[in-house]
């Protein structure tokens, strides 16, 4: 028993030299990042769409995307559904901006929030921010 876990315990140690660290476990699915995707920019478009896809990989979480749960998001056509999907793979490879929050400044305002992070991209109705350094 003893040997297993020396054994495990090397390879992973292996596993970060080789990789150069351990491979984080996303906190949501790619299907739940999608459906945040459509909630949050289905009448964007794919630029829109591709801009808060990028947002989630910056921020890492769902945590606070209202798109997720929007009712708007099963009533979509399937061409949304395709272009969210294309936008969320690309956005692992193309970031177009730094952000890790956004808002639809043309529907809800400037929030509170904002006010002290930093303006990094906009598109359309969106305003996408980061943390000051």
């Amino acid at each position: 028993m003893r040997l297993i876990i020396l054994l495990s315990i090397l390879l992973i140690l292996w596993s970060l030299v080789v990789f150069g660290q351990a491979v984080p476990t996303p906190a949501f699915t790619d299907n739940q990042a999608i459906r945040a995707c459509i909630g949050e920019a289905a009448n964007q478009g794919y630029q829109g769409l591709l801009a808060v896809a990028v947002g989630i990989r910056n921020r890492g979480s769902l945590r606070g995307v209202y798109g997720l749960n929007s009712p708007i998001v099963d009533k979509q056509p399937k061409w949304v559904w395709d272009l969210a999907k294309k936008a969320w793979a690309e956005s692992e490879h193309n970031r177009i901006h730094t952000g890790t929050n956004w808002e639809n400044i043309k529907a809800f305002g400037e929030p509170s929030w904002a006010k002290k992070m930093v303006k990094v991209y906009e598109y359309k109705d969106h305003i996408f921010y980061k943390e000051p350094k």
